[in-house]
């Protein structure tokens, strides 16, 4: 893979991540995240598109609430 790729694929990862890290945390609601994941820049990299965005969000979602239980039934 060429430098240039690999740079377009870091940065539309750690935007991705970003983003959907705030949906998680209640920082913004799944609308918005929706519009600041569509202007991610090459999003496609990162196997993200308009067709699985939302399942996207949910699993993301459901993965950080399965955290949060763990963790507090970890520090009972």
């Amino acid at each position: 893979m060429s430098k240039v790729k690999n740079m377009a694929w870091d940065n539309a990862e750690e935007q991705s991540d970003n983003i959907i890290n705030q949906y998680c945390i209640g920082s913004i609601d799944e609308t918005t995240a929706k519009k600041q994941l569509a202007d991610v820049d090459n999003l496609s990299l990162c196997g993200i598109d308009e067709d699985n965005v939302d399942e996207v969000l949910d699993i993301a979602k459901q993965e950080y609430g399965a955290k949060l239980l763990y963790k507090n039934e970890y520090l009972r």
